[in-house]
């Protein structure tokens, strides 16, 4: 396991396990919604990849992804949440209801919280894990309309 510092929190973070569930496991939706959450995450700039990198996870793959329109032209609100084959060594956790300045890091679009509240960990997603919950405000890039 590897030793990584985020804002304020020390983690334990099995990269390689992390990474070889995301190559594996799991799928893309084939929702545009979903489709452009991901063709999105894959054209961020190398900061933000490698955040998600370094943590094992494939950006474009969350475990969980939801969408809601917003009023903003051409922009789109996702939130979802990623797990991580880890633990939150220190640090405050929150939930995906429960977001306050201190346990949230923002990352240019993206604000990130660390919970020990997991939703929908499969079976096969090894122990112990944790879980990144997101939310983020993107463009649509995608030439096709964002209604399904």
């Amino acid at each position: 396991m590897k030793k990584i510092g985020i804002k304020n929190w020390l983690l334990e973070v099995d990269v390689e396990k992390t990474a070889e569930y995301y190559r594996k496991e799991i799928e893309i939706c084939d929702c545009s919604y979903c489709q452009n959450f991901a063709s999105t995450v894959l054209s961020l700039e190398d900061e933000q990849i490698s955040f998600f990198k370094n943590l094992g996870i494939m950006p474009e793959k969350p475990v969980m992804l939801s969408h809601f329109p917003t009023e903003a032209d051409n922009n789109h609100q996702y939130i979802g949440f990623y797990h991580v084959v880890g633990r939150i060594l220190t640090g405050e956790t929150c939930t995906m209801t429960n977001w306050q300045d201190d346990h949230t890091y923002t990352l240019d679009k993206f604000a990130f919280c660390l919970s020990k509240e997991n939703n929908q960990v499969p079976e096969s997603f090894l122990e112990p894990v944790f879980q990144l919950n997101f939310e983020t405000e993107i463009p649509w890039i995608l030439e096709e309309s964002g209604e399904d």
